[in-house]
């Protein structure tokens, strides 16, 4: 009898951790703030009622403006605007604790990003045009960087692509391939990698993909199967919807524009996610202040099938919640965050709404 209660006791136990943590997902703001009062937030959003609370903030270095959170969730790495890249533990209360960082080796990196075996990390570079590569530690802790690339060439944007711009650095889901974004020169460079030695070497199937002159590519988002890239272009306000075969060879399908036609103010591109289910692919733009949701064909083609502009301004980033259900749009000019709801089926976004105030918000990522 005892040992009956104890399972029952067990059980119950077990389904209500189960069902609190479907009732709550938790995630980190990065912010451009370059104060000496810089801090990463952490937040935790209710799936219920898609009310978001501010939970905790971190102080960090000026400007922890992009971070990334490793595959086994337990380091959070941010780019700060001292030019360097830290590395934080994430505790099971989830506060964050300072382990070490590395220079960035460049000017203003304005993105990081963790590969899949979390073995490495990569920086990008701004205003310095170049990316690092970085492997990681056990505990978390970033080695000094183990490949550095310089980026030479402009582009015809005179005032946006007078020299390189590092802007996004990922590698595939099967962790092969590294690829980087020059918006100064309309290129996505690619590189073969060994995550072990954190040596890369250019992809001898194709060096670099070449865009659209005047494009700028700014970000991508590749398909969990990997033969999918979708780049995100800030100056021609495109989609450009791409094939990857098994050499890690980019091939352009199609563009798509994410604003109307219609639209003659200055626009500029931010930010592009999929969806969890892989079936949708959202955009923003600031100027149109708008969220785009393209639907993911069978062929890898999109179509648009919604566009949002309600509560938002200057939405330099945002994110959608591991269970599909949210989309937080981070404002950057209004220092507040903004709820969606996503209908799973149609990709459409419904406004829900204007939450928690949160100074210069330039990035979300979700544990």
């Amino acid at each position: 009898m005892r040992k009956l209660i104890g399972l029952v006791i067990i059980a119950i136990l077990s389904f209500s951790a189960f069902t609190s943590k479907d009732k709550t997902v938790l995630f980190y703001i990065g912010t451009q703030d370059k104060t000496e009062n810089a801090a990463i937030s952490l937040c935790e959003l209710d799936l219920a009622t898609g009310q978001i609370t501010l939970k905790d903030t971190f102080k960090t270095a000026p400007g922890p403006g992009f971070i990334s959170i490793s595959p086994n969730k337990k380091n959070l790495y941010a780019v700060t605007s001292d030019n360097k890249i830290y590395a934080y533990a994430i505790g099971t209360d989830h506060k964050l604790s300072y382990l070490n960082n590395q220079p960035s080796e460049g000017i203003n990196p304005c993105h990081v990003s963790v590969d899949p075996s979390g073995k490495m990390a990569f920086v990008s570079n701004y205003t310095g045009g170049s990316f690092s590569a970085y492997t990681l530690a056990g505990d978390g802790k970033v080695n000094p960087p183990t490949y550095t690339q310089q980026f030479s060439g402009t582009g015809p944007n005179t005032k946006r692509q007078e020299k390189s711009h590092a802007h996004f650095t990922a590698t595939s889901p099967n962790g092969k391939f590294v690829y980087t974004v020059d918006l100064g020169s309309d290129h996505v460079m690619n590189y073969v990698v060994n995550p072990q030695t954190g040596v890369l070497k250019a992809n001898p199937a194709q060096a670099s993909f070449e865009a659209k002159p005047g494009s700028g590519p700014r970000h991508f988002v590749i398909s969990a199967s990997g033969k999918n890239m979708y780049i995100l272009n800030e100056l021609d306000v495109t989609v450009t919807a791409c094939s990857i075969n098994e050499a890690g060879v980019i091939t352009k399908i199609a563009d798509y524009p994410t604003i109307p036609a219609d639209f003659k103010e200055p626009n500029t591109s931010a930010a592009i996610h999929l969806h969890p289910n892989g079936k949708f692919v959202y955009t923003s733009n600031r100027g149109h202040n708008s969220i785009s949701a393209f639907r993911i064909k069978a062929d890898g083609t999109l179509e648009k099938v919604d566009e949002q502009t309600q509560a938002i301004k200057t939405p330099r980033d945002f994110n959608i919640d591991p269970t599909g259900k949210y989309m937080i749009v981070a404002n950057q000019d209004k220092d507040n965050l903004v709820v969606y709801e996503i209908n799973p089926k149609t990709g459409k976004l419904t406004f829900k709404q204007e939450s928690i105030s949160v100074r210069l918000p330039i990035c979300v990522a979700f544990l």
